[in-house]
């Protein structure tokens, strides 16, 4: 009688090989799919502009209570008599970079607030300053949140978030 013998299981090289190869696609797929920094970034990014929007609903409120809504006006925000904001149909006025980083908190080591000298004169950017070698001059600019001035009386300012990931 002659003894059958049926192979079970796999041979260690095999398993090798096995492991080897999906270290192999581990090491190579992972980055493309753990790119958390660009998401951090991106969430700052958000918060910065859900903090545009914020204050600039509140000065807008503040505005319409002392009849300040016209096209150009002043806002004095802590009640000492000096006005602090100036404002364009009741909104911050993003011509004047002050106005926006007095009303608004982000790492300004970071993040820098600044006119897009390409745009229109009410354009203001908030970039992160890693993902650019000089500072962007246009509303496109990766990582980075446009704030452009109210165009009409009742008209919000228009508050764009560009992500980093492309």
């Amino acid at each position: 009688m002659q003894k059958v013998s049926k192979q079970q299981g796999f041979t260690l090289i095999e398993l090798i090989i096995v492991i080897v190869l999906l270290g192999i696609l581990a090491v190579t797929a992972a980055p493309k799919f753990l790119n958390l920094q660009d998401d951090a970034r991106d969430s700052v990014l958000q918060g910065i502009a859900g903090s545009l929007e914020s204050a600039s609903s509140v000065i807008y409120g503040k505005a319409l209570i002392n009849n300040e809504a016209a096209a150009t006006g002043a806002i004095d925000l802590n009640a000492d008599g000096n006005d602090d904001i100036t404002t364009v149909f009741g909104y911050p006025d993003a011509g004047v970079v002050d106005n926006i980083t007095s009303i608004i908190d982000f790492d300004s080591s970071e993040y820098i607030a600044a006119l897009a000298t390409d745009e229109d004169p009410g354009t203001l950017l908030i970039y992160y300053t890693g993902a650019h070698d000089t500072a962007p001059t246009t509303a496109g600019a990766v990582c980075s949140v446009v704030y452009t001035n109210s165009a009409a009386e009742g008209e919000r300012p228009a508050i764009t978030v560009n992500t980093c990931v492309q």
